[in-house]
This record gives structure tokens, sequence and C-alpha cells, in this order.
């Protein structure tokens, strides 16, 4: 095998100049389908983070009837063992509990209905960083009875920070759920819908408010990323209480997950087009090598040498261009990629006004994510493998004769 892999790596050069053409188109295959693949993961990443720390959190855990029907009714206690998981995992950075329930706000002039969202303000603050779309006011204090509303709910009511709204809501197992609570802050978020509804109070406020006492809807954790949610779930799982049910963000936000899956497979068709070009540029240039050399291997097998060890020995030479071409494409995309993963992009202006609109954070990250590198470099030996079969073809339905005649 070593004289076969001597005789291969000697005929490479034998033609430097298409070698070099040939692995520098591999190269630039390899190179841009990395950027990319970087880039959209990243950016998925990134939007993934977004959403989960405003809205569900990666991980919740909650009364195996709230998904479904979500009613104070459906609430639980955190116990004492499963504070201290919850706290031991490490895995989990950041976690925080909360209340979900309705109500209707009203004020002198006007009513409409809100979500109500019982919070631990320094623990929320810190998984969702809900402070940043305070625009007037001042944010919620542990020891509180101030509430914050959306700007939008407040343009409704005709009320601004310092006046009163009244929450007239159903409490826990159809207890009346009444109360008159002054306006602390204004929060403006960018999703309309968001803003025109929501209703933040301390979680013993909102405890107080719906008839809870200790009781709570949601417990929201944080893990380092995507990749830890499964192994967390899968430790916590076989401790909770047969009452509690624990879900992934996925779950949860099933409209995130079929957008970003859209996104993935819109990223996996353009990769198939970049590497058909590459593919069939690889092709002509392997039929372009093997007509070149058929009298040369007309004369190799009329001397005694075998079909099949000249079929292995051009695999090899194949071999050795594809190996060229994903190294060097690796090599010269990953000092790239890492800088602009520790690097993001921000994007400023009009763009990132457009981001902000729709919740996202301004900027274009990058993954370097293993899988980055590993899929370009299979679907190039993927590629080679196939032509491969051309060249075991030819080679054995080659007429000595002919070839030597050529």
């Amino acid at each position: 095998m070593n004289d076969y892999i001597k005789i291969a790596w000697r005929n490479l050069w034998r033609n430097s100049r298409r070698t070099l053409i040939t692995a520098a188109s591999v190269m630039f295959g390899v190179f841009f389908a990395v950027f990319m693949s970087s880039l959209q993961q990243g950016s998925l990443e990134n939007m993934v983070d977004n959403m989960v720390r405003f809205y569900t959190g990666y991980i919740q855990i909650q009364e195996k009837d709230f998904n479904e029907t979500p009613s104070v009714n459906h609430s639980f206690s955190i116990d004492k063992d499963l504070g201290l998981m919850i706290a031991d995992n490490p895995h989990i950075i950041q976690s925080t509990q909360r209340i979900q329930t309705f109500a209707l706000a009203g004020s002198e002039t006007a009513s409409f209905p809100s979500l109500v969202l019982g919070i631990k303000p320094d623990e929320e603050n810190t998984v969702s960083g809900v402070s940043k779309w305070l625009s007037e006011g001042t944010f919620l204090q542990p020891n509180t009875t101030d509430i914050l509303i959306g700007k939008v709910l407040a343009d409704n009511l005709k009320v601004s920070v310092g006046d009163s709204l009244v929450l007239i809501g159903q409490g826990y197992h159809g207890i009346s759920a009444t109360g008159l609570y002054r306006i602390g802050g204004l929060l403006d978020f960018p999703l309309p819908d968001l803003s025109k509804q929501v209703v933040y109070m301390s979680l013993a406020t909102c405890q107080d408010f719906a008839g809870l006492q200790n009781k709570i809807t949601n417990a929201v954790l944080m893990v380092q990323g995507l990749d830890d949610v499964e192994k967390t779930i899968k430790e916590l799982k076989p401790v909770l209480d047969e009452n509690l049910a624990i879900y992934a963000w996925d779950d949860l936000q099933p409209e995130l997950q079929n957008l970003i899956e859209g996104k993935l497979a819109s990223g996996k068709v353009i990769k198939m087009l970049l590497f058909m070009v590459i593919g069939f540029g690889v092709w002509a240039t392997i039929i372009m090598l093997m007509n070149e050399r058929r009298r040369e291997l007309g004369v190799m097998i009329a001397i005694g040498f075998r079909k099949t060890k000249a079929v292995i020995m051009i695999i090899i030479e194949s071999f050795f261009i594809g190996l060229i071409g994903v190294i060097s494409g690796i090599v010269v995309s990953f000092p790239l990629v890492w800088y602009l993963y520790r690097n993001p992009i921000y994007v400023t202006g009009k763009m990132a006004e457009t981001y902000r609109s729709m919740g996202f954070e301004p900027v274009f990250k990058f993954s370097i994510d293993s899988q980055i590198f590993l899929s370009p470099a299979i679907t190039v030996f993927a590629i080679f493998a196939l032509i491969s079969m051309y060249q075991v073809y030819y080679v054995l339905k080659l007429k000595t004769v002919d070839a030597i005649r050529t």
C-alpha cells in the first residue's frame, strides 16, 4: 500500500497546475460552505437565545396541565429538594420563577384584557433583561406593590406613571382576584402585541393578587447553550413530582422551531447547489485527466500491471486532491470564522431598527461548532467517492490495444 501511495502522490505533481486548480476549487467551496454555515448557525443560535430569554427560557417546569390550560389553578410549589437540584445542576446558569395569569386592566376611561406576569425582579432582569425596555419610571423593586405596564396599553387606557390601575381577574380555585395598583413604569417593547397587553408585578404581589400562597406557574431555567438543553432535562425529569412536567424551548415555541427548520432547509439547498457546481467542475477535470492518461494506462496494463491496482492508485490520487482541498479550505476559513465569532458584526442604521422592531438584537453572530467544519469535509469526500465510480468504470472497461494506439 505504501508503494501505491507514493506513486499516486508523485502522479499528482506530474501536472501540478491541474492538481492545484482542482484542489483550489474544492478549497473555495469548503471556505464558502464553512463561512455560510457559521453565519447561519450563529444567527439562529442568537435568535433562539433572544426569544427564549424574553419568553420561555430554554427549559420550563410547569404543572402537567398548565401548558394545555394556562390557569393559576395549575400552579405548584418548588420544594427544597427540587430547588437544590436546580441550584446544583452544572448546566443551569440562571433560573427564575414566574406567575402567568390574565386579568382585565381598567382605568377611569377604558378597560382592556391583559397578561399579568408575576416575577422576581432581579432574577427576571438577569434572565430576560426586561429593564432595557423601560421607557418611563423605575423598574420593579422586590418589596414594592407598584406595577409595570406596556406603553401601548397605557396609551389605550390613557394612564401614565404615577396613576392607578385596577386589575380584575379570577384567582386560585375561582376566588375573585382584584386589586388597585400604582403604575411605577412603562415598558416600550418592540413587539406592539406584547406592549398592548402586558402587566408586570413582583412575585409576592401577584401571589397575593391571585391567592396562590407561595405557588408559581412557571419555573424558568437558562442553560449555557442549545446543546445543554436535552442533557439538563434528562437529569431533572426523573426527580420531578408526578404532577409536574418539564419542557424544552421548542416544545413551548413550535412556531420558532418551524422558522429555524425552514431557514436551515434553505441553507442546505444553497450549499447543495454550491457543491453541485464544485462536483461537476471536478468531474470535468477527472474526465480530462483520464483521457490524457488513456495511453499511459494502456501501456501499464499491457506490461502486466493489473487493472485493480490501477484503480486503487487512481482512487488514492482523487482522495489526495480532495484532502488537499478540504484541509486548505478549513485552514483558510478557521481564522476568519474564529475572529468573527469573537467579534460579532453589529448592524447599524435602518437595518438595526428593523431588527429591533422584530425583537432581535441587531448583530450578525458566528458559530465555531465542529459540525460546521466536519459537514463540508464529508460532503467533499462523498463527491470524490461518486466521481471515483466513473474512474473505476473507465479503467475496467479500458481496451488495452485501443488505449495504446491512442
